[in-house]
Protein backbone atom coordinates (compact mmCIF):
# COMPACT_ATOMS: atom_id res chain seq x y z
CA UNK A 1 0.00 0.00 0.00
CA UNK A 2 1.09 3.55 -0.61
CA UNK A 3 -0.17 7.11 -0.31
CA UNK A 4 0.69 9.80 -2.85
CA UNK A 5 0.95 13.58 -2.75
CA UNK A 6 1.13 14.93 -6.32
CA UNK A 7 1.75 18.23 -8.05
CA UNK A 8 1.21 18.67 -11.78
CA UNK A 9 -2.07 16.73 -11.61
CA UNK A 10 -3.71 18.62 -14.48
CA UNK A 11 -0.99 17.90 -17.06
CA UNK A 12 -0.59 14.99 -19.46
CA UNK A 13 1.15 12.61 -17.04
CA UNK A 14 -0.38 13.99 -13.85
CA UNK A 15 -3.97 13.61 -15.00
CA UNK A 16 -3.32 9.95 -15.77
CA UNK A 17 -1.63 9.52 -12.40
CA UNK A 18 -4.80 10.73 -10.69
CA UNK A 19 -7.08 8.38 -12.63
CA UNK A 20 -4.76 5.38 -12.23
CA UNK A 21 -4.27 6.05 -8.51
CA UNK A 22 -8.04 6.15 -8.01
CA UNK A 23 -8.38 2.82 -9.83
CA UNK A 24 -5.51 1.18 -7.92
CA UNK A 25 -6.62 -0.69 -4.80
CA UNK A 26 -3.09 -0.46 -3.39
CA UNK A 27 -3.13 3.36 -3.32
CA UNK A 28 -4.94 4.15 -0.11
CA UNK A 29 -4.69 7.92 -0.19
CA UNK A 30 -4.13 10.63 -2.80
CA UNK A 31 -3.61 14.34 -2.21
CA UNK A 32 -3.16 16.72 -5.16
CA UNK A 33 -2.04 20.33 -5.11
CA UNK A 34 -2.99 22.25 -8.24
CA UNK A 35 -3.42 25.78 -9.54
CA UNK A 36 -6.82 24.95 -11.01
CA UNK A 37 -9.61 22.44 -10.54
CA UNK A 38 -10.01 19.44 -12.83
CA UNK A 39 -12.65 16.87 -13.73
CA UNK A 40 -12.48 13.63 -11.82
CA UNK A 41 -14.54 10.81 -10.38
CA UNK A 42 -13.07 10.94 -6.92
CA UNK A 43 -14.50 7.90 -5.19
CA UNK A 44 -11.24 7.55 -3.33
CA UNK A 45 -9.56 10.92 -3.86
CA UNK A 46 -9.21 12.16 -0.30
CA UNK A 47 -8.20 15.74 -0.84
CA UNK A 48 -7.71 18.25 -3.64
CA UNK A 49 -5.92 21.46 -2.70
CA UNK A 50 -6.39 24.29 -5.19
CA UNK A 51 -4.05 27.25 -4.82
CA UNK A 52 -2.85 29.33 -7.76
CA UNK A 53 -0.17 31.09 -5.72
CA UNK A 54 2.92 28.91 -6.08
CA UNK A 55 4.63 30.95 -3.36
CA UNK A 56 2.30 29.31 -0.85
CA UNK A 57 2.93 25.74 -1.97
CA UNK A 58 6.02 25.34 0.18
CA UNK A 59 4.10 25.87 3.41
CA UNK A 60 1.10 23.86 2.22
CA UNK A 61 3.25 20.79 1.50
CA UNK A 62 5.46 21.18 4.54
CA UNK A 63 2.51 21.44 6.90
CA UNK A 64 0.33 18.78 5.26
CA UNK A 65 -1.00 16.35 7.84
CA UNK A 66 -3.38 14.47 5.55
CA UNK A 67 -0.67 12.13 4.30
CA UNK A 68 0.71 9.24 6.41
CA UNK A 69 4.35 8.43 7.14
CA UNK A 70 6.01 6.46 4.36
CA UNK A 71 4.25 8.25 1.51
CA UNK A 72 5.38 9.15 -2.02
CA UNK A 73 5.83 12.70 -3.28
CA UNK A 74 5.31 12.90 -7.05
CA UNK A 75 5.77 15.68 -9.58
CA UNK A 76 5.12 15.95 -13.30
CA UNK A 77 4.84 19.73 -12.92
CA UNK A 78 6.48 21.66 -15.71
CA UNK A 79 6.20 23.95 -18.72
CA UNK A 80 8.05 25.02 -21.86
CA UNK A 81 10.10 28.11 -22.52
CA UNK A 82 7.44 29.36 -24.95
CA UNK A 83 4.59 29.00 -22.45
CA UNK A 84 6.73 30.47 -19.66
CA UNK A 85 7.46 33.55 -21.74
CA UNK A 86 11.18 33.73 -21.02
CA UNK A 87 14.16 31.61 -20.03
CA UNK A 88 14.04 33.09 -16.53
CA UNK A 89 10.38 32.20 -16.04
CA UNK A 90 10.96 28.72 -17.44
CA UNK A 91 13.67 28.01 -14.87
CA UNK A 92 11.51 29.47 -12.10
CA UNK A 93 8.63 27.17 -12.99
CA UNK A 94 10.39 24.01 -14.11
CA UNK A 95 13.18 24.04 -11.54
CA UNK A 96 12.47 26.38 -8.66
CA UNK A 97 8.83 25.48 -7.95
CA UNK A 98 9.61 21.79 -8.28
CA UNK A 99 12.68 21.98 -6.07
CA UNK A 100 10.91 24.03 -3.40
CA UNK A 101 8.07 21.50 -3.39
CA UNK A 102 10.40 18.52 -2.94
CA UNK A 103 12.36 20.39 -0.29
CA UNK A 104 9.18 21.08 1.67
CA UNK A 105 8.15 17.43 1.27
CA UNK A 106 11.50 16.40 2.74
CA UNK A 107 11.02 18.79 5.64
CA UNK A 108 7.50 17.44 6.17
CA UNK A 109 9.13 14.17 7.22
CA UNK A 110 6.40 11.83 5.96
CA UNK A 111 7.72 11.11 2.48
CA UNK A 112 10.17 8.27 1.94
CA UNK A 113 9.90 8.12 -1.86
CA UNK A 114 10.35 11.04 -4.28
CA UNK A 115 9.36 10.62 -7.94
CA UNK A 116 10.12 13.28 -10.56
CA UNK A 117 9.17 13.12 -14.23
CA UNK A 118 12.27 14.45 -15.98
CA UNK A 119 13.28 13.91 -19.60
CA UNK A 120 15.43 11.82 -21.88
CA UNK A 121 18.68 13.69 -22.48
CA UNK A 122 18.55 15.73 -19.28
CA UNK A 123 22.01 16.96 -18.28
CA UNK A 124 22.96 19.85 -16.02
CA UNK A 125 25.95 20.59 -18.28
CA UNK A 126 23.88 20.75 -21.45
CA UNK A 127 23.96 23.83 -23.68
CA UNK A 128 20.19 23.52 -24.13
CA UNK A 129 18.08 25.27 -21.50
CA UNK A 130 15.42 22.56 -21.24
CA UNK A 131 17.88 19.68 -20.79
CA UNK A 132 20.14 21.72 -18.51
CA UNK A 133 17.24 22.69 -16.24
CA UNK A 134 15.94 19.13 -16.02
CA UNK A 135 19.41 17.82 -15.23
CA UNK A 136 20.00 20.42 -12.53
CA UNK A 137 16.64 19.61 -10.94
CA UNK A 138 17.50 15.91 -10.84
CA UNK A 139 20.76 16.61 -9.03
CA UNK A 140 19.17 19.01 -6.57
CA UNK A 141 16.40 16.55 -5.66
CA UNK A 142 18.95 13.75 -5.22
CA UNK A 143 20.84 15.98 -2.79
CA UNK A 144 17.73 16.26 -0.61
CA UNK A 145 18.39 12.60 0.26
CA UNK A 146 14.98 11.00 0.39
CA UNK A 147 15.11 7.34 1.34
CA UNK A 148 14.40 6.56 -2.33
CA UNK A 149 14.45 8.91 -5.34
CA UNK A 150 13.00 7.72 -8.65
CA UNK A 151 13.80 9.74 -11.76
CA UNK A 152 11.65 8.95 -14.78
CA UNK A 153 13.27 9.94 -18.08
CA UNK A 154 10.66 9.53 -20.82
CA UNK A 155 11.32 10.17 -24.49
CA UNK A 156 8.75 11.94 -26.67
CA UNK A 157 5.54 12.10 -24.64
CA UNK A 158 2.41 10.98 -26.47
CA UNK A 159 -1.23 11.52 -25.56
CA UNK A 160 -3.98 14.09 -25.62
CA UNK A 161 -3.09 17.31 -23.81
CA UNK A 162 -5.53 19.83 -22.36
CA UNK A 163 -3.08 22.62 -23.25
CA UNK A 164 -0.79 22.62 -26.28
CA UNK A 165 2.93 22.99 -25.57
CA UNK A 166 3.67 24.56 -28.94
CA UNK A 167 4.32 23.61 -32.55
CA UNK A 168 7.69 21.94 -31.87
CA UNK A 169 6.11 19.65 -29.30
CA UNK A 170 3.23 18.88 -31.66
CA UNK A 171 5.64 17.92 -34.45
CA UNK A 172 7.63 15.71 -32.05
CA UNK A 173 4.45 13.95 -30.97
CA UNK A 174 3.46 13.24 -34.58
CA UNK A 175 6.90 11.83 -35.34
CA UNK A 176 6.84 9.76 -32.15
CA UNK A 177 3.37 8.38 -32.88
CA UNK A 178 4.37 7.45 -36.43
CA UNK A 179 7.52 5.56 -35.46
CA UNK A 180 6.38 4.04 -32.17
CA UNK A 181 6.46 0.27 -32.38
CA UNK A 182 8.54 0.25 -35.57
CA UNK A 183 12.18 -0.77 -36.01
CA UNK A 184 13.07 2.93 -35.62
CA UNK A 185 11.47 3.10 -32.18
CA UNK A 186 14.81 3.03 -30.36
CA UNK A 187 16.37 5.52 -32.77
CA UNK A 188 14.02 8.28 -31.62
CA UNK A 189 14.28 7.37 -27.94
CA UNK A 190 11.23 5.14 -27.36
CA UNK A 191 8.21 7.48 -27.49
CA UNK A 192 5.97 6.82 -24.50
CA UNK A 193 2.38 7.63 -23.62
CA UNK A 194 1.70 9.86 -20.63
CA UNK A 195 -0.54 7.11 -19.29
CA UNK A 196 2.39 4.69 -19.33
CA UNK A 197 4.58 7.11 -17.38
CA UNK A 198 1.84 7.44 -14.76
CA UNK A 199 1.35 3.68 -14.50
CA UNK A 200 5.09 3.18 -14.14
CA UNK A 201 5.28 5.77 -11.36
CA UNK A 202 2.52 4.09 -9.37
CA UNK A 203 4.00 0.62 -9.83
CA UNK A 204 7.44 1.78 -8.69
CA UNK A 205 5.98 3.60 -5.68
CA UNK A 206 4.41 0.32 -4.59
CA UNK A 207 7.68 -1.61 -4.68
CA UNK A 208 9.24 -2.20 -1.24
CA UNK A 209 12.01 0.17 -0.25
CA UNK A 210 15.45 -1.35 0.22
CA UNK A 211 16.01 -0.58 3.89
CA UNK A 212 19.73 -1.31 3.57
CA UNK A 213 20.27 1.65 1.22
CA UNK A 214 19.99 5.30 2.18
CA UNK A 215 19.28 7.78 -0.59
CA UNK A 216 18.70 5.08 -3.20
CA UNK A 217 18.65 6.60 -6.69
CA UNK A 218 16.70 4.86 -9.46
CA UNK A 219 16.84 6.14 -13.04
CA UNK A 220 14.19 4.77 -15.39
CA UNK A 221 14.63 5.40 -19.11
CA UNK A 222 11.82 5.46 -21.64
CA UNK A 223 12.11 1.84 -22.82
CA UNK A 224 12.03 0.63 -19.21
CA UNK A 225 9.05 2.88 -18.42
CA UNK A 226 7.13 1.16 -21.21
CA UNK A 227 8.07 -2.31 -19.97
CA UNK A 228 7.11 -1.59 -16.36
CA UNK A 229 3.84 0.04 -17.33
CA UNK A 230 2.73 -2.84 -19.54
CA UNK A 231 3.83 -5.83 -17.44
Amino acid sequence: MTSIFAIGATGLVGSHLVSKAIECSEVKELVTLTRRDYDREDKKLNKIIINNDNNQWYDIIKNSREIPIGSTFFSSFGTTRKLAGSAENFVKIDHDINYDSFQSAKENGKFTTAIIVSSMGSNKDSNFLYMKTKGQLEEDIINLKFKRTIILKPGILLGERSVSKGINNTIAEKIGSFFRGTFLNSTIGYPVYGEEVAKCAIKLSLRPINEDIDNEIIYVNSDEIIKIANN
